[in-house]
């Protein structure tokens, strides 16, 4: 391995407290982490979602990307599909091998067991993981009806620190096996990627880039100076320009939605996204810039001469829809001339972002939940954060994603909305059982139990502090990896086993701050805090529940709960 792929694994490793790994693996979680936000645009994922499992066959990491959405689940796909009334699917394959040459042994292994992934013959992979990933594949397939715009991507990638060379031998073993891939007739395109140790070099240093376009604004006015707004422009721009917002250079989806308080509606059912689409398939492109509102952009930054422009770390604030069928429409003749009102807000005021967002978020009625990100709870729950000492306890709530792409902190102490929203409702909600669906939904479902502005801060940090704690112990190899799957439900356990009795209300500050500084106390001490989370682990295995470790459908279930906390109760009253 070259000494500057070796610095940057390096790096991440200790970023990510994986230490305690061989190197190959190391390097397996790495090349997961570097492909996936190449194909996903975030880094805000967990990268041993994407592992296969141990001596998993030919394949080391699988990222199924649904709607813009990397999901981890069946019951996530369920809920976009409910919510988008679509699927576009892009399936990404990735083995890894720290060996310095690219051997078409391998790569042809690997081939083999992508196309065995892919046919009835599936049943061959034995590892949960890998049981996992085949069941929500064959769930986007017996739902291909939502399949309306494409059939799936697959994107294979093989990665070596070695060079690839164009080696005649090994292009003819992958072009005869995409062939054999094609025949299925599963995909809309297949994707070939040799990644040699230039290429995950740079795919590592694009994890860490901010989101930037750079585009020419011509038919633009200066807004006049306002307090805290850099700068800010208005005006029209043709979609030639405008999709390098939306659109990255291999043609997908960037992920710059995160703060729109909607997700994309489709366009079959949604009127106001069918008026959308009619008025471009009906060829009135000079009238579009009259009939739609347009598309609201807040940046970080903005720099360059003139009308050519570069916006820094952008999202779009209001127009997620408007974006989206114009993106499923890209292909309208002529659609390039075709002018869209456009406003450029530059500011770094995350409180002026969000009345941004909200003031450009009224054209249609909004529930007050799905306001959740914008919240004054959100932001203080982010100053809570950010006021925590810095010692071996801090971390980090990332309220807006991406938002410490850039920055120098240990990404596992990264703590992102959806981790935030999971382990809170499983630890102090009693639901660890619905944390494996979309946490959009899931925020809905919760409703002022979560994120309530007359909540107190420290049991939203309790909780992840606790899963913080946890994921270090699996990371590091002190708790067997194998209970993992059920780390929700372990930390809610862990609450009871340390309190037993059910936490106060989260608005009563004085009896929460009590009960979770119980928890906390455990926590500090590493070795208590191994003891009580193998005793969880223990509990979560005995006999006397008698889950189904076998089910992998256990983890989801409502009567797992409900289990799990009777036997709490009757152990505790049998010790007392």
């Amino acid at each position: 391995m070259d000494s500057i792929t070796k610095s940057f694994l390096k790096e991440f490793v200790e970023s990510k407290n994986y230490s305690s790994l061989n190197l190959s693996d190391q390097f397996e979680m790495f090349a997961n982490f570097c492909i996936i936000n190449k194909e996903y645009d975030s880094v805000s994922f967990d990268e041993k979602e994407i592992s296969t499992g141990k001596n998993t066959q030919g394949i080391d990491g699988i990222g199924i990307i649904v709607n813009n959405k990397l999901c981890n689940s069946i019951q996530e796909i369920e809920e976009l599909i409910e919510l988008n009334r679509i699927l576009t699917v892009s399936f990404v394959i990735i083995q890894s091998k720290t060996s310095a040459k690219f051997e078409g042994a391998q790569i042809e292994n690997m081939f083999r067991w992508t196309k065995t992934f892919f046919s009835e013959q599936s049943n061959l992979f034995v590892t949960n993981e890998m049981q996992n990933f085949i069941e929500m594949k064959e769930f986007i397939y017996t739902n291909s009806k939502y399949m309306k715009d494409r059939n799936p991507i697959c994107s294979i990638y093989f990665c070596s620190t070695g060079k690839w060379t164009d080696d005649p031998n090994l292009v003819q073993v992958t072009q005869e096996n995409i062939k054999e891939l094609e025949e299925l007739n599963l995909f809309e395109k297949i994707n070939f990627y040799p990644t040699d140790s230039k290429s995950i070099q740079k795919l590592y240093r694009k994890t860490k880039d901010p989101v930037e376009a750079s585009i020419k604004f011509e038919k633009k006015v200066t807004i006049p100076s306002i307090n805290e707004i850099k700068v800010a422009y208005s005006g029209m721009i043709p979609f030639s320009e405008f999709k390098k917002i939306i659109i990255d250079d291999s043609g997908k989806m960037k992920s710059v939605f995160n703060d729109n308080i909607r997700d994309y509606l489709e366009q079959e059912n949604n009127p106001v996204n069918t008026d959308i689409a009619d008025t471009l398939k009906q060829g009135y492109l000079e009238a579009f810039c009259i009939l739609n509102n347009g598309v609201t952009v807040v940046a970080d930054e903005i720099s360059g001469p003139g009308d050519n422009i570069t916006i820094t770390n952008y999202q779009i604030v209001n127009g997620c829809q408007t974006s989206n069928v114009l993106f499923e429409n890209r292909n309208v003749p002529d659609i390039d001339n075709m002018h869209i009102p456009l406003k450029i807000i530059v500011t770094e005021n995350s409180d002026i972002k969000s009345r941004i967002t909200r003031a450009t978020n009224n054209q249609t009625a909004v529930d007050a939940v799905e306001l959740e990100a914008l919240t004054e709870f959100q932001r203080n729950l982010e100053y809570y954060y950010q006021a925590l000492p810095k010692d071996d306890l801090k971390l980090y709530y990332e309220r807006r994603t991406n938002q410490f792409k850039s920055s120098e902190i240990p990404m596992n102490r990264i703590i992102n909305r959806e981790t935030q929203i999971k382990v809170y409702s499983a630890m102090f909600l009693d639901k660890p059982h619905l944390v494996a669906g979309y946490y959009g939904k899931l925020i809905k479902d919760m409703g002022d139990d979560i994120f309530n502005n007359d909540h107190d801060y420290l049991p939203y940090y309790t909780s992840a502090l606790t899963y913080y704690i946890l994921e270090n112990f699996y990371n590091t190899g002190k708790l067997d990896k194998n209970s993992r799957r059920f780390r929700h439900q372990i930390i809610l356990i862990f609450r009871f086993l340390i309190v037993p009795f059910n936490p106060p209300n989260s608005k009563d500050k004085k009896k929460i701050e009590i009960y979770c500084n119980k928890i906390i106390d455990v926590l500090k001490n590493e070795t208590l805090a191994i003891e009580k989370f193998k005793e969880a682990i223990t509990f979560l295995r005995s006999d006397y529940l008698n889950l189904d470790f076998k089910d992998r459908k256990t983890v989801e279930r409502k009567g797992t709960t409900d289990i799990i906390l009777t036997g709490l109760k009757e152990k505790h009253l049998a010790n007392n």
